[in-house]
């Protein structure tokens, strides 16, 4: 762990050749308070390499216009020598519509699974990230991630080729009977066995039979004759012919020639179409993606459009939603006044309450004395209405 701003962080990952899952996430990993995380293909992300990127792990709950500059390396650690472990670096700003970002293909699967390249030891695959946040202006960033992806869109030439095995080939064992016809015949010309394929002395029906087998083949395209496994024929025709010198003088030495290296120009050949069909194949694959990419780009315009127009709906009501809780402070701030008041006048009318359950008593003792005192009087004044003596 470094300070707050970046993180170098380590993904053990058992039993990596034994995953079935499609993609894989590491455990949350922190820089700057912010949850990141590494995203992996195993088996690639539609190519035959290992793919992988680092994933903002929260992307999904941050809020509405969120955005992290950040630069980062991936690596794949090489458990046998250091030295050899594959690191990549890249600048990006991360936000919704780019959560994540990396590399399709990191490194090729045919490698990486190799026993002797030191990547996965004992079936455990170790990979790293390390980022760290930064303040670069936007437009730098992107304009550096495309001159980036440029280059690692560039084909490179391989530093190294492995041998393939050759073709159904006889010139080893026309070497060996060249050699043997060498020391039965006591012949020390090379020239004579400078041919791949030497026959004996032919009669007129294999000679007849070569002539109208090799007008058979040479009707067809050098393709067909590979593919329907004709060559040995096509090599034992022409070895026919030469050895009756059925062909013209100026034309011995060419015929001789394309024999002798007919087994490794079939092989030549044969690659030269393989890489064809790669390379379109490739080309097809480019095709397909222009095609797609430009269907997305329709696609793309007027669900712009929409979510412009839903930004300012959003924006409007936002404006809208301000007024409203104004409002909601306002009306909150009259209502405190309101129960302010009540709250006086509650009280206020607990004390009079209390007050006039104290003076009911009074009041009952004093109803009581008028009522007395009235009743005296009035007596007194009825004794007074009789006549005085």
């Amino acid at each position: 762990m470094g300070d707050s701003s970046s993180c170098r962080f380590k993904w053990t990952i058992e039993s990596f050749t034994k995953l079935s899952v499609r993609k894989l996430y590491s455990d949350i990993f922190y820089v700057g308070g912010y949850k990141w995380r590494i995203l992996i293909f195993p088996k690639g992300n539609n190519v035959d390499h290992l793919s992988m990127y680092l994933d903002v792990a929260d992307s999904e709950t941050l809020p509405y216009g969120w955005s992290r500059d950040a630069q980062f390396s991936l690596s794949v650690i090489n458990q046998i020598h250091s030295e050899g472990t594959v690191e990549k670096v890249r600048k990006h700003v991360f936000n919704a519509s780019e959560s994540d970002w990396g590399f399709a293909s990191f490194i090729p699967l045919s490698e990486l699974n190799s026993s002797a390249s030191g990547f996965i030891l004992k079936d455990t695959c170790i990979v790293e990230a390390e980022v760290k946040l930064c303040g670069l202006d936007k437009e730098e960033v992107k304009k550096k991630e495309e001159a980036e992806a440029c280059v690692d869109n560039v084909i490179k030439e391989p530093t190294s080729v492995e041998a393939r095995e050759k073709s159904s080939s006889f010139a080893e064992f026309d070497a060996l009977f060249t050699d043997i016809q060498k020391l039965l015949g006591g012949e020390t010309s090379q020239a004579k066995y400078s041919s791949s394929f030497l026959h004996p002395p032919c009669s007129v029906e294999e000679i007849a039979g070569a002539k109208k087998l090799l007008i058979q083949l040479l009707n067809m395209d050098l393709a067909s004759v590979i593919q329907l496994e004709k060559t040995y024929e096509l090599k034992n025709s022409l070895s026919i012919l030469l050895t009756a010198y059925t062909f013209p003088d100026n034309v011995v030495d060419r015929t001789t020639k394309f024999l002798a290296d007919f087994d490794q120009s079939c092989e030549k050949y044969e690659s030269a179409k393989q890489d064809l069909s790669e390379a379109q194949e490739d080309e097809k694959a480019v095709g397909e993606l222009k095609t797609t990419l430009k269907q997305l780009v329709s696609e793309s315009i007027p669900v712009r459009n929409q979510a412009e127009t839903v930004d300012r709906e959003i924006a409007r009501l936002e404006k809208h939603m301000a007024e409203r809780k104004a409002k909601k402070l306002l009306l909150s701030k009259r209502v405190e006044d309101l129960a302010g008041r009540a709250t006086t006048s509650k009280q206020e009318l607990v004390s009079a309450e209390e007050k006039m359950r104290l003076s009911a008593v009074k009041k009952e003792q004093a109803e009581k004395t008028v009522g007395d005192i009235e009743r005296s009087w009035n007596t007194l004044k009825a004794d007074c209405s009789v006549p005085l003596y």
